[in-house]
């Protein structure tokens, strides 16, 4: 994954410190330049009498990227800006034909019962994208973004290929250590029949999946040993993430639906709503 142009969407919330600590760690690592996302989201085009107040909130906005230009070019990270009006998912496509970025950097928020802003441009846009969040995100807010583990799960599966190698290149480029993690759901073996046959089946299923993790890895030329995890995939990622203190999960997006594209895999969905650290979702 060659990350020379990043796109950051900032909405100046509670969230935007962190993501552009993230989105300027990136940056510096790689060498990349970035353009700063303003959206103004308007799903109807507004009457004539909001125009002053649209007009007040994008000179607001460039006066805050203003701000954050000279910081950022104080860093050695050069910047560009844009702030747009319109359906929110639309601005982000024509920002990103426009500037052919490498990777886009969000925050994210979750709703109970309806989706957010950020899930709807991250179940939508078909890109590699850093979503800023957990409690390793709320501490880069006051310090600087340490980036020293990455948590990649692979399921055998094309797109966590994907995802294993640009963890690999990742730990390169960040100067990291990888784990990898499969997540076996033996827990539904049990109890379907005897002690000893349950223990029989568990132990070959381990063994089949051992040998075809090996085959896989060998394949994409990395060496590091995976963690054989027994469980529900979207809840075990989060919490070993958690217990190995994990700063970063490189996970794959796994389409759903009729809809190319406008799904993400529902491990992945779960990932996002309660990794304790941010996740780099691969496409």
């Amino acid at each position: 994954m060659d990350i020379k142009k990043i796109l950051v969407g900032v909405d100046f919330g509670p969230a935007t410190e962190a993501v552009l600590s993230y989105a300027a760690h990136f940056a510096l690592a790689t060498d990349a330049s970035l353009t700063l996302l303003y959206a103004i989201d308007y799903l109807t085009t507004p009457p004539a009498y909001l125009a002053p107040y649209m007009e007040k909130e994008k000179k607001g906005a460039l006066d805050n990227f203003t701000v954050l230009q000279k910081q950022l070019a104080e860093r050695g990270i050069r910047t560009e800006t844009e702030v747009t009006a319109g359906r929110l998912q639309e601005s982000f496509e024509s920002a990103i034909k426009k500037t052919q970025p490498d990777m886009l950097v969000l925050g994210f928020v979750s709703h109970t019962f309806r989706r957010s802003s950020s899930e709807k441009l991250i179940k939508g846009l078909k890109m590699p994208m850093l979503v800023v969040r957990g409690e390793k995100a709320r501490t880069a807010s006051s310090g600087p973004v340490i980036i020293k583990k990455i948590l990649c799960p692979v399921d055998l599966s094309e797109q966590s290929q994907k995802a294993l190698i640009v963890a690999k290149e990742l730990q390169r480029t960040l100067s990291c250590s990888l784990e990898i993690l499969s997540v076996m759901p033996y827990h539904k073996i049990r109890g379907l029949t005897s002690q000893d046959e349950s223990d029989r089946l568990i132990r070959e299923l381990h063994d089949d999946t051992k040998n075809r993790l090996e085959n896989f890895l060998g394949n994409t030329g990395i060496e590091e040993s995976v963690i054989i995890d027994d469980g529900e995939p979207g809840e075990r990622i989060p919490a070993v993430a958690q217990k190995l203190d994990i700063d970063l999960i490189v996970i794959g997006a796994r389409g759903l639906g009729l809809i190319k594209g406008m799904l993400i895999g529902s491990v992945t969905d779960a990932v996002l709503k309660t990794s304790p650290c941010p996740v780099l979702v691969i496409h």
